[in-house]
C-alpha cells in the first residue's frame, strides 16, 4: 500500500525531500520531519472486542448468607 499524502503539494515536497535524502543532502532526522509534515498518519488497528480478553471470564462470586 502506498503512502497517503496530505495534498498534492505535500506529495511534491515529500518526493523532493526523499530525493535529497537519498543523495545525502538532508539527514534522516530531517526526513522524518518531512514525513510528519507531508504524510497522513495511518490509524492504528483496534483489537476486536470479542478477541480481546475473550479467554477471560467474569469472576464468579458466591454470596454467603448468614
Amino acid at each position: 500500500m502506498g503512502k497517503k499524502y496530505r495534498s498534492e503539494i505535500s506529495m511534491g515536497i515529500h518526493e523532493s525531500a526523499r530525493e535529497l535524502f537519498e543523495i545525502g543532502l538532508i539527514s534522516e532526522a530531517r526526513m522524518r520531519e518531512y514525513d510528519e509534515m507531508c504524510l497522513v498518519e495511518k490509524p492504528r488497528a483496534k483489537p476486536k472486542p470479542e478477541s480481546f480478553g475473550a479467554e477471560l471470564e467474569p469472576e464468579k462470586t458466591e454470596r454467603i448468607t448468614a
